[in-house]
Parts: C-alpha cells; sequence; structure tokens
C-alpha cells in the first residue's frame, strides 16, 4: 500500500469516527485517533510518518507532546528506528529522577486554561529529535515546545501529527514562527452549518 493509500485510509476511519463536540469553538472528536486510540489506527498512521521520514536517518529521539502524543510516540519512534524515546508530562514540576529537564508553557485550546506546564526530560543539546502530537489547532502548545527545545540546542527536524484543523492556523503559525515542517496526516478544512466535517 502506497502512503497515499494508506492517508485515503486514515482519512475514511476518520469521518467514520469523528464528530463535531462545539462547532463554535471547533473542537472536534475522534475518539479512536486520540482517545482510545485503536491499536490498527495507530499502526496505520505510524506507517504513514515512517514513510514521510524515512529519509532522515539522523533522529535520535521521539517526543510525543502531553498528553495524547506520549501515547503516540513509542510505535512510531519504532517504525524510524529512533534510539529514544524522551518522557513528557503536563505537571507543574518534572518528576524528581529525571535530569536535563526542558520545561515551557502556554494557553491550551484543549484544556481551556490561560497556562499549561509541561516538561520534557533527557534533553541533550545537539540531539535531532522529532515530535508527534494528535492534533494541532491553534499551534500554541506545539510553539511553546519546539521554541524551548531550540533554545536547549536541540534539533527538531519535524512535528507528525495525526490530524489539523486548518481554519485555526495553527501549522501555518508553527511554521512561520519556528522553521519547523509540520507533517498532518488529516487536514479538516472546515465545519460545515450543519456540523459536517470537510477534509482538504
Amino acid at each position: 500500500m502506497t502512503t497515499d493509500q494508506k492517508r485515503v485510509l486514515l482519512k475514511q476511519l476518520f469521518l467514520q469516527n469523528a464528530f463535531v463536540k462545539d462547532a463554535d469553538k471547533g473542537y472536534v472528536v475522534a475518539e479512536s485517533f486520540n482517545l482510545a486510540i485503536d491499536p490498527d489506527i495507530l499502526e496505520l498512521a505510524s506507517r504513514c510518518w515512517a514513510d514521510i521520514y524515512q529519509h532522515r536517518k539522523d533522529i535520535e529521539a521521539v517526543v510525543g507532546l502531553p498528553d495524547a502524543g506520549t501515547r503516540l510516540a513509542p510505535l512510531l519512534a519504532e517504525k524510524i528506528h529512533a534510539h529514544a524515546i524522551l518522557p513528557s508530562k503536563r505537571v507543574p514540576h518534572p518528576p524528581g529522577a529525571w535530569k536535563d529537564v526542558v520545561s515551557y508553557s502556554n494557553t491550551s485550546f484543549t484544556t481551556n486554561k490561560d497556562e499549561v506546564v509541561s516538561h520534557i526530560g533527557f534533553v541533550r543539546s545537539g540531539m535531532k529529535v522529532l515530535l508527534v502530537d494528535d492534533v494541532v489547532a491553534h499551534g500554541n502548545t506545539a510553539v511553546a515546545a519546539i521554541q524551548a527545545l531550540q533554545q536547549a540546542n536541540v534539533d527538531v527536524v519535524g512535528l507528525a501529527v495525526l490530524f489539523d484543523k486548518a481554519w485555526q492556523d495553527g501549522i501555518k503559525r508553527i511554521e512561520q514562527e519556528t522553521k519547523v515542517k509540520v507533517s498532518s496526516l488529516i487536514s479538516l478544512e472546515k465545519i460545515t452549518p450543519t456540523g459536517d466535517l470537510v477534509l482538504l
């Protein structure tokens, strides 16, 4: 199966699973993609990402942005043969056993909070890392995480996401502010007045 065929299948599965929870806020729920994750969907998505990043033999670590991204990271890391999966948590303070911690804070569309603090552990200067997350909306979390890692002299080689909401311009913002390319497998163009999802 080609990468395009895999993505078409993912889009079909997404449309079968996803629904609009709050049209005004643009809040979309796709339970088997990022909540109660279907292993078959994660396998298919990880194979797509592996196709996209197969030319990058230098990726040392994968970081899943909390919370959903941390559950996507292990299989992706296996598929691209990364050497490590760095831990990340959305908590006020990192665990005591962690070292070389990069911390960042951001406003969160999902949780509707003005300041959410997160941490990534065991970060070494000069590392090449790939980030992964479930969804990009406005891009707040990704921009904060990428900029914090870049300030720690980490080379963020890309951000892999399951889906994005194009009308909220998160991908455009991430790429403009961080110069990191986002690889989204499913892009939502809009929500219709009747509450249907339209994909690009």
